[in-house]
């Protein structure tokens, strides 16, 4: 599963979400934008370009590194913005691309996934392996076992309660960075104020049919 993710991950999100990559006769002013900030951010290379078809006012970047990154938005975002809105809203997500977020949150969920497994092995040791071996085993074998128990209720119960909230932690903390970023990149912070009180007022809401963690604006 890690490898999925690490080399398929945007493409599984990508599909998820109904995406497609658009051209530049397609979509010129996009393109423009994504160029602008790859520029001014100094990228290096401009991402792939995506849209997807949906009301919904929601964007996002996903890749590993900036060579194999790629930047949605949402017909409904477009739609909504103007320019200076639109190219706020993309310079936080070529900041993500930049400060290469999406790497740091995938490791990140692997991290979690490694307490979770971990526990679900030690209490499956215990029950369906050393348990049956108390029996027999000597007073050390058992203390050991017991130990290992422990161990292993309180990974079950506390694993994934911390690893969660270590995530939302520097989750928020990546999009403050991004956010700050996108001021630095464009020199024009109202914009990106002002984007983001119209994607919190949109009626059609900013949810995408793509797993819960990786969507966001």
């Amino acid at each position: 599963m890690f490898l999925v993710s690490f080399y398929s991950g945007g493409a599984v999100l990508l599909a998820a979400a109904g995406a497609h990559e658009v051209s530049r006769e397609d979509a010129p002013q996009l393109h423009n934008i994504v160029e602008e900030m790859v520029i001014a951010s100094g990228l290096g290379k401009a991402p792939k370009l995506y849209v997807i078809e949906s009301n919904a006012a929601n964007a996002f970047a996903t890749g590993r590194s900036p060579e194999v990154a790629a930047v949605a938005v949402t017909e409904g975002l477009l739609n909504m913005l103007n320019r200076d809105e639109l190219q706020a809203v993309v310079a936080h997500e070529i900041a993500h691309v930049k400060n290469r977020d999406i790497l740091f949150m995938t490791l990140l969920l692997v991290m979690a996934g490694a307490i979770a497994l971990i526990a679900d092995l030690v209490s499956r040791y215990f029950w369906y392996g050393g348990g049956r071996k108390s029996r027999s085993s000597s007073s050390n074998g058992g203390q050991a076992q017991v130990v290992l128990f422990i161990i292993g209720i309180a990974l079950l119960i506390l694993g994934p309660i911390v690893a969660r909230l270590i995530f939302f932690a520097v989750s928020r903390t990546r999009e403050y960075m991004a956010d700050a970023s996108s001021a630095i990149f464009t020199r024009n912070p109202e914009a990106l104020a002002s984007a983001l009180e119209k994607i919190a007022g949109n009626v059609a809401g900013t949810r995408l049919p793509v797993p819960r963690l990786h969507n966001r604006c």
